[in-house]
């Protein structure tokens, strides 16, 4: 029974917090646990505003039973292809409803309120998982790179040799998690080699961009990282964060505003998740130098992604020109990757592209992309980059 002999009051409104039984918990200590229908003291003028003053009901109490439940779920056996389940736990299993007219609101447990009943499952449900479009020998690595994401990745295909034959599981602080960072130049095959790793796993891919987390909303942020974790964990999606760095970084010690909290918030959120996800989750960023060192610690592996060299931009160059593309005769691969140096794969993709279109401009027999076309179409991308990174521009 709540020690508690008057409800909290509004600090902004002066009027008692109402009861509702709607609430959801984050957090709570296992990816293996969901909650909802946790009681929830919140002010309907106060939610009318936009403003968050809800606190949780009886928190010590429900996180007492959690942890319980928890050691329940790590002490019992699962053998074979038995997995530990996920468990929902429902704290208003008659769904009670609260007072006035706000009883369809979902309350995030001590948060904002997240979204009306009918609509629980949508942040969760925009993050959706798709099937990989690429394999690793689609790849064109150096030798390094490519050895090292496949002795990365072989901790992956060997978990059953790993953790229950040779009981690493005794001694891993992480459990079964996996995190890869993969850092380098933009266009030089992050993306496509986690799409890769993932058809190599036979998963599906769930790629999440700094764009889809940020919010303008104060609270939102967290919110979405938490959603894209957990939509990875009941797909068993490989998780991919692109742009990484976004939510990576260092945390704030001098903070001047809101938004610099916030900022610390989603970090400390994706943290937190990280440590609690049990599955695949790979980091990839043009700028690893910003990251905090609280989470390169946490990563199995960093593999560098370099520029190519001429062997590989041959390599890519002839990747890029379909058959069904009209060449003239003159189009000479080793040429190009010689006339490219400098060039990333995104480079080389897009310069394919816009020679393509110089040619579409033309029409009878000088319909075709020449060698011209090609060389002017990657002099054109590289000297734009080289003018913005020496700040001509």
């Amino acid at each position: 029974m709540s020690l508690l002999k008057r409800p909290p009051i509004c600090p902004y409104h002066g009027t008692p917090l109402v009861l509702s039984h709607h609430g959801t918990k984050s957090n709570t200590g296992s990816p293996l646990i969901e909650v909802r229908g946790a009681p929830i003291r919140y002010c309907p003028a106060c939610l009318a505003q936009g403003r968050d003053t809800s606190v949780e009901a009886e928190a010590a109490a429900s996180n007492a039973f959690l942890r319980k439940l928890e050691r329940l779920i790590e002490s019992s056996d699962f053998p074979g292809e038995l997995q530990r389940p996920l468990v929902q736990v429902d704290f208003n299993p008659r769904r009670a409803e609260p007072p006035g007219p706000a009883g369809g609101v979902i309350y995030s447990a001590g948060g904002q309120p997240v979204a009306e009943s009918s609509e629980a499952g949508e942040s969760i449900g925009s993050f959706r998982p798709r099937k990989p479009r690429h394999s690793l020998d689609q790849l064109v690595l150096d030798v390094d790179t490519l050895g090292r994401i496949r002795e990365a990745v072989n901790v992956l295909l060997a978990q059953d040799l790993l953790f229950d034959v040779w009981n690493l599981a005794a001694v891993a602080r992480t459990g079964r998690r996996v995190a890869l960072n993969f850092y380098g130049p933009p266009g030089t095959g992050k993306t496509l080699a986690a799409d890769a790793i993932a058809d190599l796993l036979g998963r599906e891919i769930l790629t999440i961009s700094y764009a889809e987390l940020e919010s303008k909303y104060v609270g939102e942020t967290p919110k979405n990282i938490k959603a894209a974790f957990a939509s990875a964990a009941t797909s068993g999606a490989l998780l991919f964060f692109d742009e990484a760095d976004s939510i990576l970084g260092k945390r704030l010690t001098s903070i001047s505003q809101s938004a610099d909290n916030s900022i610390n918030v989603a970090r400390s959120t994706t943290l937190i998740e990280l440590d609690n996800f049990d599955g695949v989750v790979i980091f990839a960023s043009n700028l690893v130098k910003n990251y905090d060192s609280a989470f390169l610690r946490r990563m199995l592996a960093h593999v560098a992604f370099r520029l190519p060299a001429a062997e590989q931009r041959q390599a890519i160059w002839q990747c890029h020109l379909p058959p069904q593309l009209p060449l003239a005769a003159d189009v000479d691969l080793t040429e190009l990757a010689r006339f490219s140096e400098g060039a990333a794969g995104g480079d080389i993709q897009n310069a394919v592209l816009l020679a393509a279109s110089y040619a579409s401009m033309r029409s009878g027999a000088e319909r075709v992309v020449a060698l011209h076309d090609l060389e002017r179409a990657i002099s054109f991308i590289l000297d734009g980059k080289r003018r913005i990174l020496d700040g001509s521009e």
